[in-house]
């Protein structure tokens, strides 16, 4: 009797070598570096246009390694950005999934926002970045829209959105929120109320979504939906 090999042709990555550690650990600590003084330089500027001499100044490379890392300065700020995004990325996905997608929407907002509270320089990278052109998200940015679009999707599909489309009802939810936290930036100083976004977001979800069930089924946390 004939048996078949169950052995895989396909062999084993080798491990690394400490050398290859090494050098891997370096090559990561210079793009950290890197990003981390581009980000700084960004909000210090106000978007404006730096120089890769006072990048290199901060970070402590030199000109010829920035660009080995990232090629331009274009390509730089892409690489900030995704790299920043893709933290908030990981927390929206962590975010349980029920059956009510409103609720689903409460989740990823308050994910959203315990990311931006948490990361503070986060908004003024993205208030700081402007840039002439076209508009070019990173990857990341628009799988974390493509998540917070599903429960408009959802909404519309079960007819509780009305004349409204999804893409408007998402667009308009974005805005919001993204206008509030901006002038949270903006004016660190003035004395917002604690719970401004939650009041704002509640007020809107009221109006978009119909049949009324748009009523949280716990009483949140104090503080714990607000930017």
């Amino acid at each position: 009797m004939a048996f078949t090999s169950l052995k895989s042709d396909a062999k084993a990555p080798l491990p690394l070598s400490p050398a290859e550690l090494r050098r891997s650990r370096q090559r990561e600590e210079a793009r950290r570096a890197i990003l981390d003084a581009t980000e700084w330089l960004l909000i210090e500027a106000g978007g404006e246009a730096f120089g890769l001499r006072a990048l290199a100044a901060r970070c402590g490379y030199t000109a010829p390694t920035i660009y080995h890392y990232f090629g331009d300065k274009d390509g730089l700020i892409d690489a900030l950005l995704e790299e920043r995004f893709s933290r908030l990325l990981a927390e929206v996905r962590r975010v349980e999934q029920g059956a009510d997608p409103v609720e689903n929407l409460r989740g990823m907002l308050r994910a959203y926002l315990r990311f931006g509270e948490r990361n503070p320089a986060f908004y003024r990278v993205i208030l700081a970045s402007r840039r002439d052109g076209p508009d070019r998200s990173p990857p990341s940015v628009e799988a974390t829209v493509a998540l917070m679009m599903r429960p408009w999707e959802e909404l519309s599909a079960a007819g509780r959105l009305g004349d409204t489309s999804p893409d408007a009802a998402s667009q308009a939810f974005w805005a919001l929120i993204h206008g509030l936290t901006a002038l949270r930036v903006a004016r660190p100083e003035h004395d917002w109320a604690p719970n401004l976004t939650e009041i704002a977001v509640e007020a809107m979800l009221r109006g978009m979504v119909q049949d009324g069930a748009v009523g949280s089924t716990r009483k949140a946390r104090p503080g714990r939906v607000r930017t």
